[in-house]
């Protein structure tokens, strides 16, 4: 691991904590609006994102594996969008 790769690394972590405490504040201040768990959901994809680029080593891997990767968290983001949808989830 190059020094590049370790600050790369931290720098991502660093993001990674401040989506999941963003996540986390925005639900305990505005409760289940759906904007929010919408926003939350879109977050989730941003750390799929980096996880799978950073922690997995694939930024410079190949673009079909990374899409490949990508799509998996990409339909559970959707089928728990289209559930919230579907069952009519109350705007606060």
């Amino acid at each position: 691991m190059t020094d590049r790769t370790r600050n790369q690394l931290g720098r991502t972590w660093i993001v990674l904590v401040a989506i999941v405490l963003s996540g986390m504040s925005a639900v305990a201040f505005q409760g289940r609006a759906s904007v929010v768990v919408f926003g939350v959901l879109t977050l989730a994809l941003i750390k799929a994102r980096l996880i799978i680029l950073d922690f997995m080593g694939l930024r410079s891997g190949s673009a079909a594996v990374r899409r490949g990767l990508f799509v998996w968290p990409l339909v559970l983001v959707l089928l728990a969008a289209a559930k919230l949808v579907a069952t009519g989830m109350p705007s606060v």
